[in-house]
């Protein structure tokens, strides 16, 4: 299932094609943009054994204030959650998309009447969000959860988030597939093929010697990099890789992973 919405402006993108040449022919490089990618998953639906009663949302934030990224990516959170995120932001533009109940089909409620449960991508004010997709994988596994996916075109970048099957390996590696190869195009196609980032759990492990290997979702002109566990961030190759950075929390039982590139513009 997908749904894709439209922004009432039109996204401008500055690509750097060489060098500014100054009036005398002289050469002037320009400075590269650098560009902060953080993933989190908070554990704050309250059903897991590793809620600790929203602790992991202000521990977060003050992570946010100190490494300053362009984007959040944010997995298992409460609708409740989007504001306090957002604020640590600086109050930027996101898009949230609910995780499914398949037993009702209605959105997973969280605890203590903190809203939906589900994921999240969240941006810096400067990049204005101006077209929206998501929705949930037509691949499921067995249990209840129907796992979710969501996008945003910010300025002229996509950044997207998802968490996917906890329980079934070889049906993660499908949806990550299905991310990957026919709904971040399936966007592309209907409103602009630019640079995308995409953070998350993939519930997948970087090993060669594993069917599911994480590595196996990434398409052509795509490049990953992960936490070495299940976290990873994957980006199209019109960003250049920089370096990565982990962040313990006492809150939630996955560290925060940090991806710092380089941005075409």
């Amino acid at each position: 299932m997908i749904g894709v919405r439209g922004g009432l402006r039109a996204a401008a993108v500055v690509v750097l094609l060489g060098s500014l040449v100054g009036p005398a022919g002289s050469t002037a490089a320009r400075a590269a943009t650098t560009f902060k990618v953080l993933q989190v998953n908070l554990c704050n639906s309250g059903y897991a054994g590793c809620y600790e009663g929203g602790a992991a949302v202000p521990e977060a934030q003050s992570l946010i204030g100190r490494v300053r990224p362009d984007v959040l990516t944010a997995n298992e959170i409460c609708e409740g959650d989007v504001a306090p995120l957002r604020s640590a932001m600086g109050n930027g533009d996101y898009e949230f998309r609910q995780v499914q109940d398949e037993r009702v089909a209605a959105a997973i409620q969280c605890t203590g009447g903190r809203g939906a449960y589900g994921v999240a991508v969240f941006s810096v004010p400067r990049y204005g969000k101006t077209a929206s997709a998501g929705g949930w994988y037509s691949t499921q596994d067995s249990g209840s959860e129907r796992r979710a996916w969501g996008c945003g075109r910010f300025g002229g970048f996509w950044a997207c988030t998802t968490h996917l099957s906890a329980a079934d390996e070889p049906v993660a590696l499908q949806q990550c597939k299905q991310l990957m190869n026919e709904y971040i195009p399936q966007s592309h196609a209907q409103y602009g093929a630019l640079p995308t980032v995409v953070g998350g759990d993939l519930n997948l492990e970087y090993d060669k010697s594993d069917p599911e290997n994480a590595q196996n979702c990434v398409p052509a002109g795509y490049f990953r990099k992960g936490d070495g566990d299940v976290q990873h961030v994957i980006a199209s190759t019109s960003f250049a890789f920089v370096r990565t950075d982990k962040y313990g929390m006492s809150h939630t039982d996955h560290a925060a992973f940090m991806v710092t590139l380089t941005a075409p513009w």
